[in-house]
């Protein structure tokens, strides 16, 4: 195994999802207090290194039907170029470094971090193959980043926080279920069994329903905290807008590598956090 097969093992870009943990801080106008930051960034790491875990699972439970993707063909796992038992002794590393790091933090976070992991091994051994299941479980995911974040500070979540990272983890999967239907076609089924119950109409719905309600979630929590911030939904319309017109151009498979790569988004979420910093901090 060399490093190139490591770091896509370990999929160190997905660990952007992972500043989800900080949202609660970060919204709460406490990051930069000096507990709270040490306290938050070991969060963060813990989390990181348990998701990675998780995606080296995920890997090894789909390295036959991630043959017959064209993208997901090139992991090391599907490849060949990393075993399966390899592949085991990682995980195992990773999940032994999280929990190590989850101890030293308070048990709310560890409770939430061994919940993420029994959702995450579910959904590997099975529970994806449900429609509408698998995507409610993939935002699950998302929710339990922003309730780490919330376990590890003690520092309580807004519950139109928690609806509206919800709702837009749904998007963000429904976005990934349509970009596969779409690119996969017929093939779609072989290689997530869940595509089969989806169609493309119904993803352009559930789409448009999602990011109707998670703008509408995010403007009533920002009156809810301070109404100058109700301001910085104009970004966040125009970035929900740009990732919409990607998806509809089967582009915007994977969201992070999108997020980075498209000017319109990293802008926009630039803009979006930049006016949440100052409008909290300044």
């Amino acid at each position: 195994m060399n490093l190139k097969d490591l770091i896509q093992l370990l999929r160190p870009h997905q660990w952007f999802k992972n500043i989800l943990v900080l949202a609660v801080p970060f919204f709460a106008g406490s990051l930069l207090q000096l507990p709270v930051m040490e306290t938050s960034i070991l969060a963060f790491l813990s989390f990181s290194l348990a998701a990675s875990a998780m995606y080296i699972f995920n890997d090894i439970m789909d390295a036959e039907a991630d043959r017959e993707h064209p993208t997901k063909k090139h992991r090391p796992l599907a490849q060949g170029t990393v075993t399966k038992k390899g592949g085991i002794m990682v995980m195992s590393l990773l999940l032994l470094l999280s929990l190590l790091l989850a101890l030293a933090l308070p048990k709310k976070f560890l409770l939430v971090l061994i919940l993420y992991l029994i959702l995450s091994i579910s959904y590997s051994l099975g529970l994806k193959g449900i429609s509408l299941l698998d995507i409610f479980l993939v935002a699950a995911g998302y929710l339990l980043r922003v309730l780490a974040g919330e376990g590890a500070t003690g520092i309580p979540a807004s519950s139109w926080l928690l609806i509206t990272v919800f709702l837009m983890a749904l998007l963000i999967s429904l976005g990934k279920r349509r970009v596969e239907l779409a690119i996969l076609g017929s093939h779609a089924s072989n290689h997530r069994s869940a595509l089969t119950h989806y169609s493309l109409d119904f993803l352009d719905n559930a789409l448009l329903l999602t990011s109707a309600s998670s703008l509408i979630t995010y403007i009533l929590y920002t009156v809810e905290r301070d109404q100058g911030l109700v301001f910085t939904a104009l970004p966040a319309v125009y970035g929900i807008l740009r990732y919409l017109q990607l998806i509809k151009g089967d582009k915007g498979g994977d969201p992070i590598k999108t997020f980075f790569k498209d000017p319109h988004l990293f802008i926009s979420g630039t803009i979006l956090l930049a006016a949440i910093f100052i409008r909290v901090y300044l």
